[in-house]
């Protein structure tokens, strides 16, 4: 027996690597070689002899080479029952007995079965050959099955094969699925004899402890036809045998006529016979697919489920040639565009050598491993005469001395610039000779990296591993583009890509632009899209300019894309319909951020936010100062990130040309709209998550923006003044299911509709009014279209320091209003005139009148015009003082200050202040945008969300400020 521990050690690698036998066989005493490519005859056929034989040899080359070189005490070899000559095996008039002399008692040289049979016989030549060197065991199995061998994926043999198919009918039965003819192949009279797997244990342990080093039969010697293995299996699913039609598929491979197992020496040397019967095994091998069938079949619906069942109803006839895998580089060639027409085929000669340089090792077949393939698909205009010149192919003279082989060249005759059609006909060429994978690259492209094949498969095999229900292939893999830092440029698609879109690579729409990244943003639906580390370079195109005019297709992020993910999803319903559930759609959420600052601290915070697994974001750094000293190491961070897209603006113009940079940048279902002056919560893309699936319907979400501790009197003036009242609205109305409009600073708004909004640019560079008129726009564009307004999302949450770190400044709240007047003309619904005029009005009036008396000379202008600015401040201060410290005094209790006593009547003090700023700057934008007639009118900032209250206090508060403040004068004048 076995001295010492069995290594129950995992070691992941392939066999066909000699330096992997020298790693896993050091220090052992005993071998066993089991490894081989093997199976049924949907495996070991004629198609796939030489790949069988070359691996199956070169591993058990490897293997005996590390046991002699680590000095190894014994190597137990599995060889099979293959080794036997076919003309032994050819006739069904006799039960065949093979004994283990029979090998070289017919032909000369012997004739084994197939390839697979010849190179089993040539592994024991060689293993005996060594035998003064290795104690050696060799055991020639017939038909070993049982318990956890392969019993669906092609390489089952006969007896899984049938349980297979009699469970899947008894399920199918008793669903109500209709019922086809059993499947045999061949015409069942072929016999073969079969050996449970704990009798082959049993077998192979008295051969351990033996001295015998010669081969020996380890198999059963009663044989059945396949047929009575066929009624053994339909009586175990419950079946009458003789009440079930039969399909007879005589095409398909069946090997030998009649095989079975002499065991007179393996009883006479070992004294090992076979004690499970045939009806005792099949029946635990059915009990134990049976559970697994159950374990696949519970997770799915009554359709997949019907479809499954049909399938493992049949067996596979595998191709191992289909294992490799073909790269297609679609090649677009022009020798226009260029200084010398030649130079195409200079720059096609670099292409060339970039190529072979990043895919020698890749298509150097190495057995065991995936071998990488790549054919090119030359596209060139039907009216390039150089290229053409005297019906040669000068292009395809270039990659064919380089090593490559051109499937096809298509002669293409379309309008000049039209990439994307030589790129539709080249993919669906390829896609039609089974082409794996497909890019679209150019004779001015240099590939940088080492591996990037393998790296793309991979990627795709990563997408459906790590997402449940994604089918291998479904997804788009780019390149890192040197030229075009960010950009999703040169996407890799596989031919399932082509399937789901019948032949067509990208719509018909699209003209030389945008088809990379409608490609990443389709399958970003699903969170399959990816960058790979591997690098290209593009000599001409990309961010700069090119060799063609530019072309791009307006709105395609909206109807284009949506009916793209559409038929995708339609696509997996179908795919889900076998042996996969649905897999989920993820929520995408783009955040979009205005910079001017270019502060690098508040960038690092925001962009190394998290998202969960079911929500896909990009962010979009729009740069508005191209003279910032920060911009180099912003993209030295972050440019490589595929989901970082930085764009800097040529001059500064202004956060709302930002954000509508950042929205068509987007082509996300919703974007976030953040300022580059704010500290996020952590959790802030998780909340936002949350809100939308809460709230699907809404037109967006206002976030949550507070503000530091009020800790001087100028930044507690500004929390009095209301100039920040609508900073945090969402927390002031947490439940609130229409919120009139939030800032900018922190909000959400759907992007996948097309409503045409975005943020008018004749508010001010520096913000005012652009906020309120854009979620208004959304608003109303949503409530016409079935949907809801904005939802506040308290949750969601961001700080935002103080300007200039609390520095005392009026000019932004200024800027603001001269802004926002505009409102009341654009929103007259939202508006209501008041019988007194506001403290901006009124200066204006004394200023008017001082003017006035001067020049009729009813008095001095300056003490006139002073005087009166004198009781209207006066008259402001005093009823705000009234407002905050007596009337109104409960609504700032929670205020986040800590200022007290005379400060705090200071604070109210420069409240007033601040509001009549911004009150002078609405009348300063209304006159200088002439809108004379809209003066002594209010807009209403809740938009009539809760009623006439608000409206109502203000108009009381403006009567009260204008009746104290003649009251003052009369005082005054009276004095």
């Amino acid at each position: 027996m076995i001295d010492g521990p069995i290594c129950d050690e995992f070691i992941h690698g392939n066999i066909c690597d000699p330096d992997v036998c020298h790693k896993v066989i050091r220090g052992a005493h005993t071998v066993f070689h089991f490894a081989a490519n093997m199976g049924g005859m949907g495996t070991i056929h004629e198609e796939n002899d030489f790949i069988i034989y070359r691996q199956n040899s070169l591993m058990t080359t490897n293997v005996v080479e590390a046991c002699v070189s680590a000095r190894v005490q014994r190597l137990f070899y599995a060889s099979s029952a293959c080794v036997y000559p076919e003309s032994l095996q050819s006739s069904l008039a006799e039960n065949v007995s093979l004994r283990e002399s029979d090998v070289w008692s017919v032909d000369n040289p012997p004739k084994p079965q197939g390839l697979y049979g010849f190179e089993k016989l040539q592994a024991e030549l060689l293993i005996q050959q060594l035998s003064s060197k290795i104690d050696i065991r060799i055991a020639r199995f017939h038909n070993i099955y049982g318990p956890g061998g392969a019993w669906n994926n092609g390489r089952e043999k006969v007896p899984a094969a049938l349980l297979r198919k009699a469970l899947a009918r008894r399920i199918a039965s008793d669903s109500g699925v209709t019922l086809e003819p059993f499947e045999l192949w061949g015409d069942g009279s072929q016999r073969r004899s079969f050996l449970y797997i704990d009798d082959a244990v049993g077998g192979i342990m008295k051969l351990l402890d033996s001295s015998y080093s010669l081969p020996v039969n380890i198999g059963s010697d009663a044989s059945v036809t396949v047929k009575e293995l066929a009624d053994l299996a339909l009586g175990l699913a419950c079946f009458q045998p003789e009440d079930v039609p039969l399909s007879f598929d005589v095409e398909k491979p069946v090997g030998v006529a009649c095989r079975n197992s002499n065991n007179d020496l393996v009883q006479s040397i070992l004294d090992w016979v076979p004690t499970i019967s045939l009806e005792e095994g099949m029946k635990r091998t059915a009990e134990w697919i049976r559970t697994e069938m159950d374990q696949i079949l519970e997770q799915l619906n009554p359709g997949p489920k019907s479809t499954l069942l049909k399938r493992m109803q049949q067996s596979q006839l595998l191709d191992l040639s289909a294992d490799s895998v073909v790269f297609a580089i679609i090649l677009p060639v022009t020798s226009r565009g260029q200084s010398l027409p030649g130079n195409c085929l200079v720059n096609l000669e670099r292409f060339a050598e970039s190529l072979n340089r990043t895919t020698w090792r890749d298509t150097r077949h190495v057995l065991g491993e995936i071998q990488y393939r790549i054919k090119i698909y030359l596209a060139i205009d039907a009216d390039d005469e150089f290229l053409l010149e005297y019906e040669s192919n000068k292009a395809e003279k270039v990659l064919t001395n380089a090593g490559f082989i051109v499937a096809r060249t298509l002669v293409c005759d379309y309008p000049r610039g039209h990439i994307c059609k030589l790129w539709r006909d080249c993919a669906e060429a390829a896609w039609k000779d089974r082409c794996d994978y497909m890019v679209l690259m150019g004779d001015d492209v240099s590939l940088e990296d080492e591996g990037w094949m393998r790296e793309i498969h991979s990627e795709f095999l990563g997408f459906s591993q790590r997402r449940d229900g994604i089918p291998l292939g479904f997804g788009c893999v780019a390149f890192t583009d040197i030229t075009f830092p960010g950009m999703p440029t040169f996407p890799v698609i596989h031919r399932t890509h082509l399937d789901i879109f019948k032949g067509s690579v990208v719509p018909p729409d699209f003209i030389n632009q945008d088809g990379d990244p409608f490609l990443y943003q389709l399958y970003r639906r699903w969170g399959c899209s990816s960058m790979i580390t591997s690098r290209i370079s593009n000599g001409v195109g990309g961010g700069v300019s090119a060799r063609y005019e530019k072309k791009h297709v307006q709105d395609w992020t909206f109807k284009i894309l949506d009916h793209a993910v559409s038929e995708a999803e339609r696509w997996l319903r179908q795919a889900a319909q076998s042996d996969r559930p649905l897999p989920p759609k993820l929520l995408t959420l783009d955040i979009v951020i205005p910079c001017f600052r270019v502060d690098l601290g508040i960038l690092d915070r925001i962009l190394q936010l998290e998202n969960s697994d079911l929500c896909s974001t990009m962010f979009i750094v729009i740069v508005d100062d191209p003279k910032s000293p920060n911009i180099s190491v912003l993209n030295q961070r972050y440019a490589h990130r595929p989901d970082v897209r930085i764009r800097v603006n040529p001059v500064n113009s202004g956060a709302s040309y930002s954000r509508n940079r950042g929205i068509e940048e987007s082509s996300a279902d919703w974007v976030h709209f953040l300022d580059d002056d704010i500290i996020p919560a952590p959790d802030l893309l998780l909340q936002a998550e949350h809100a939308i699936r809460a709230h699907p319907n809404a037109a967006g979400f206002v976030g949550n923006t507070s503000f530091p501790p009020a800790n001087t009197i100028f930044t507690t003036a500004l929390h009095l003044s209301g100039v920040t009242h609508f900073w945090d609205i969402a927390s002031k109305f947490p439940d609130d299911h229409d919120v009139p409009w939030g800032v900018t600073a922190n909000i959400i708004t759907r992007r996948n509709v097309p409503d045409g909004v975005k943020f008018d640019l004749m508010f001010p560079k520096t913000g005012g009014g652009e906020d309120i008129d854009f979620c208004r726009k959304k608003r109303a564009y949503s409530i016409q279209h079935g949907g809801e307004g904005f939802f506040a999302a308290p949750e969601v949450e961001v700080t935002h320091p103080w300007w200039k770190n609390g520095a005392r400044s009026y000019w932004r709240f200024y800027m603001w209003s001269v802004g926002d007047g505009a409102l009341v003309k654009l929103y007259p619904e939202h508006c209501y005139r008041v019988s007194v005029p506001n403290s901006a009005e009124m200066a204006l009036f004394w200023v008017v009148a001082g003017l006035g008396t001067t020049i009729f000379h009813f008095g001095e202008c300056p003490w006139f015009t002073i005087r009166g600015l004198v009781c209207l401040v006066l008259a402001n201060v005093v009823h705000d003082v009234y407002r905050h410290l007596y009337r109104d005094a409960h609504r700032y209790g929670a205020m986040n200050s800590n200022i007290i006593g005379i400060y705090w009547v200071a604070a109210i003090i420069e409240s007033s202040l601040i509001r009549m700023v911004s009150e002078m700057g609405r009348l300063r934008g209304m006159l200088a945008r002439k809108e004379f007639a809209y003066l002594g009118k209010r807009f209403d900032w809740f938009a009539g969300r809760w009623g006439d209250k608000p409206l109502k206090e203000e108009v009381q508060n403006g009567k009260e400020r204008f009746a104290l403040m003649v009251i003052i004068l009369v005082l005054y004048l009276a004095h």
